[in-house]
């Protein structure tokens, strides 16, 4: 799908597509002995980017996840989540634009992978960075195929709703 030209338009999707990572943040698992949690919110990110764009997928990454954050309890996390799942929608929706979903989910993994293992380094210790590598793999590799699973469909399902909404010549 195009990214919507206008501000309020990229504001409202934002909206919406943030609440639903936030929701989908809330589906949460704490990992035992560190301050942090298994999610199902990647799918949400990685949806909103890879069927609106990148600017969406920003929106949706860092207001989403940190709402997440901070309804859970884990206000630390919330600024860190911010950049970290912004910057993995803004690169997933920007190189979904490019090159195969899957690539493109795979690249924002990595920014968030790597983001939230230097977070766990620097407020727990080295001996967090693995436990919290492991938890975003899965993490990360949940939501791609939770994305990759309902992608197609609802690509289908919004082209054909919009089409019919369109107003007629």
């Amino acid at each position: 799908m195009k990214e919507s030209e206008t501000l309020p338009n990229t504001l409202a999707l934002g909206a919406l597509c943030a609440a639903l990572v936030t929701v989908l943040t809330m589906v949460s698992v704490p990992v035992p002995g560190y301050r942090l949690y298994f999610n199902l919110g990647e799918g949400g990110v990685y949806l909103s980017a890879l069927l609106f764009g990148p600017r969406t997928g920003f929106l949706a990454g860092a207001l989403g996840a940190s709402a997440g954050d901070l309804i859970l309890g884990y206000p630390m996390w919330a600024p860190l989540s911010f950049v970290i799942k912004g910057l993995e929608g803004f690169v997933t929706g920007y190189l979904a634009r490019r090159t195969k979903p899957i690539w493109a989910m795979g690249a924002g993994a990595l920014v968030m992978i790597t983001g939230y293992t230097a977070g766990a380094y620097v407020m727990y210790g080295a001996a967090a960075a693995p436990v919290e590598t492991m938890t975003d793999l899965v993490q990360t590799s949940v939501g791609m195929v939770a994305a990759l699973a309902v992608l197609r469909p609802l690509k289908n399902l919004l082209k054909e709703r919009f089409k019919k909404s369109a107003p007629r010549e």
